[in-house]
C-alpha cells in the first residue's frame, strides 16, 4: 500500500510540476521559428552569439521574422553551388545572458535582482529543508550521518532549486544553463551518496523523481539526442558548445565512477526507472548481450546519419513527450514509456547511442558495485537485477546504479560500491 500511495503521490507531481512548465516552455521558445523544430537544442543549427537560442543559419539565412531566404547567388553565375554557401547570422539583435534575468517583470527582479541570486537562495532554502526532513525521518527516509544527509539534500535541492528559479524568474534561456549545472553537479553528488552508502531505494527514487521533473522543466540537453552535435563537432560542421563539452567530461567521468549520470541524473533513464517503478508484471532478458548488440546498430546508424544531418532519436518522439507537444512524435515517447514499465529501460539499452560510449569507460571504472569477502553466494542480487548484470564476474558496463541488488541482499556488506 506504501508503495501504491507513493507511486500516485509521485505522479500528481510529475503531472503539476510539467503543467507548470508547459506554459514557460510556450512563452520562451516557441516552435517553428526558421523551420527548426525545436529552438536552442537543434543540433542543425549554430548558436552564433551564445544565447542559448540557435540562430537557424544551417544551409541557409533566416531572418529575423523566421522566413527560410537562399543565399545570393554569385555575380556572373546563375546560381552558386549549395556547398559555396557561408552561414550568415540574422540581423543584429540584442541577446539574452544566461547568468543575468532580463525581464523587468519576472519575480527575482523584484525580491532578489538576479537569477544567480535567486537560485542560490532556493538551493539553500530546499537543501535545508531535505536536510531536516532526512535528519529527523519525517519523510520516510533517515540518514542518522550528517554528510550523507547533506549530499542527498544537495541533490534535491538542486534539481528543485534550479527548477522553481526557471520557473518564477522566467529566465527561459538559462534553461539549457541550469541544465547542465545539474548534470555536472547532480553526477558527481550521486557518486558521493554511493560511497557514503546513502542510496538506499527510496533515495534513488527521489533521485531519479527530480531528475525526471528537471526533463520535463529544463527541456535541454536530453542526452539521447545530443549524439548529433557530438558528431556534427567532430566532422567540423558546428563550432563547440558549453553542452558538447560538459557531455565529454561526463563520459569521462564515468571512467571512476560508473554510470551515476545514467543512474539519477539523465531524465530519459530517469523517467523510464520511474515507469519501471510501477508493481506490475516484468519482460526480462536473460543474454544481455542482445540489448547491447541492437544499440550498437543504433549507435552506428545514428553517427552515419547525423554525417547528413539527420536526427535518427528524433524519431524516438523524446523531445515532443517532455516539451508536452502533442503531435506523432509525442505518441512515439509515450509509447516508449508506456514499455518502460514492462521492459528494463529500453531506451538506454537498446536505442540510446550514448550507452554504447558510457559502457567502455564504466567497464573499467574505478569505483563499482563489488561483491566482498563475506557474500556467500545467494544469488538473490543477480535475481533482482533487471540489467542481468549482478553475477560475481558481471561486467559492470551496464550497471545503471538502481540499487535493486544492494535491497535484494541480506547480508551486511556482501555488495559495496567501493
Amino acid at each position: 500500500m506504501k508503495i501504491i500511495f507513493s507511486l500516485r503521490r509521485s505522479l500528481a507531481s510529475l503531472l503539476l510540476t510539467a503543467g507548470l512548465a508547459y506554459p514557460v516552455c510556450a512563452a520562451v521558445c516557441p516552435k517553428g521559428i526558421g523551420g527548426c523544430p525545436s529552438p536552442g537544442r537543434c543540433f542543425l543549427f549554430t548558436d552564433v552569439d551564445g544565447n542559448a537560442l540557435c540562430d537557424y543559419t544551417g544551409r541557409s539565412v533566416s531572418s529575423v521574422t523566421g522566413t527560410t531566404a537562399p543565399a545570393a547567388p554569385a555575380q556572373g553565375s546563375a546560381a552558386a553551388p549549395a556547398q559555396s554557401v557561408i552561414p550568415v547570422p540574422p540581423s543584429p539583435k540584442p541577446t539574452t545572458s544566461l547568468l543575468q534575468n532580463t525581464s523587468t517583470a519576472g519575480i527575482s527582479d523584484t525580491i532578489l535582482g538576479s537569477v544567480p541570486l535567486t537560485a542560490t537562495v532556493l538551493f539553500i532554502v530546499f537543501a535545508g529543508i531535505f536536510f531536516a526532513l532526512f535528519r529527523t525521518g519525517i519523510a520516510g527516509i533517515r540518514i542518522d550521518r550528517p554528510l550523507p544527509a547533506l549530499g542527498l539534500s544537495a541533490f534535491l535541492g538542486l534539481g528543485f532549486s534550479l527548477m522553481a528559479t526557471l520557473i518564477v524568474s522566467g529566465a527561459g534561456a538559462a534553461g539549457t544553463t541550469f541544465a547542465l549545472v545539474y548534470m555536472g553537479a547532480g553526477t558527481f553528488l550521486a557518486m558521493y551518496l554511493w560511497y557514503r552508502g546513502a542510496m538506499a531505494r527510496r533515495a534513488i527514487f527521489l533521485t531519479v523523481l527530480t531528475s525526471t521533473l528537471t526533463g520535463f522543466v529544463f527541456l535541454a540537453p536530453i542526452m539521447p539526442l545530443e549524439l548529433g552535435g557530438l558528431v556534427n563537432v567532430l566532422t567540423g560542421l558546428t563550432p563547440v558548445s558549453a553542452g558538447i563539452v560538459v557531455i565529454l567530461a561526463i563520459i569521462a567521468f564515468t571512467l571512476l565512477a560508473g554510470r551515476t549520470f545514467c543512474g539519477a541524473v539523465c531524465p530519459v533513464g530517469s523517467v523510464q526507472e520511474v515507469a519501471f517503478s510501477v508493481p506490475l508484471s516484468k519482460v526480462t532478458f536473460h543474454h544481455p548481450y542482445i540489448p547491447e548488440l541492437i544499440r550498437l546498430v543504433v549507435f552506428g546508424s545514428a553517427v552515419l546519419l547525423a554525417v547528413y544531418l539527420i536526427d535518427l532519436l528524433a524519431f524516438t518522439g523524446l523531445y515532443d513527450l517532455f516539451s508536452l507537444t502533442l503531435s506523432a512524435s509525442f505518441l512515439a515517447g509515450a509509447g516508449i514509456l508506456v514499455f518502460s514499465v514492462f521492459l528494463y529501460r529500453p531506451v538506454c539499452r537498446f536505442l540510446c547511442p550514448f550507452g554504447v560510449l558510457f559502457s567502455i569507460p564504466a567497464a573499467f571504472s574505478r569505483l563499482r558495485l563489488r561483491r566482498t569477502e563475506v557474500c556467500i553466494n545467494c544469488s538473490k542480487c543477480e535475481k533482482a537485477c533487471p540489467a542481468g548484470v549482478a553475477g560475481r564476474d558481471d561486467s559492470k558496463r551496464e550497471c545503471y546504479l538502481c540499487g535493486r541488488c544492494t535491497t535484494a541482499c541480506r547480508v551486511k556488506g556482501a555488495l559495496e560500491y567501493r
